[in-house]
């Protein structure tokens, strides 16, 4: 994990920095928050998709709290952020904007990180990383064409897979 805070970390820090310099301060939080609500679809989306589709996901549900199955592997992770960034530059016609909102995204991806580790663990935890534990935990051990959302059940309501 350590690695992906520094990378995404450093990402988000960059397309933040990179938006202030350019004068864009007024439109930075915008972006960021535009950011963080395209993760959530994103996570939404790769999951049912993506990760039940045709990626190797089927080994975190075999073995959920083995780490090397609940993080994202990084190659994706980057694969992803560098073709987000060049669909964001084409469609904005900016450099500096999908910088912004990717920096939302990649703090979005980090806090899933996180959040899902957390879910897998052993530690208990407050109210919130409970319920979102048995949310998720719906999905891995009682049905797994429901409840996609890992850090929100916003995409699942809205696409009427929640359980």
């Amino acid at each position: 994990m350590l690695v992906r805070t520094l990378v995404f970390g450093g990402f988000a820090a960059a397309g933040i920095g990179w938006g202030l310099a350019a004068g864009a301060a007024a439109l930075l939080p915008w972006a960021v928050l535009a950011g963080l609500l395209l993760w959530s679809a994103i996570e939404y989306l790769m999951h049912r998709y993506a990760f039940h589709g045709f990626a190797p996901h089927w080994e975190h549900h075999e073995r959920p709290t083995e780490v090397q199955y609940i993080l994202a592997p990084l190659p994706l992770s980057l694969s992803m952020s560098v073709a987000l960034w060049l669909l964001f530059r084409a469609a904005l016609g900016s450099s500096v904007l999908p910088g912004m909102v990717l920096a939302g995204i990649w703090l979005g991806y980090l806090a899933y990180e996180l959040v899902h580790l957390r879910i897998h663990s052993a530690a208990r935890g407050g109210k919130l990383l409970r319920a979102l534990r048995r949310y998720h935990y719906r999905h891995h051990f009682a049905d797994d064409t429901v409840c996609y959302g890992v850090t929100s059940p916003i995409w699942d309501v809205v696409f009427r897979t929640r359980a």
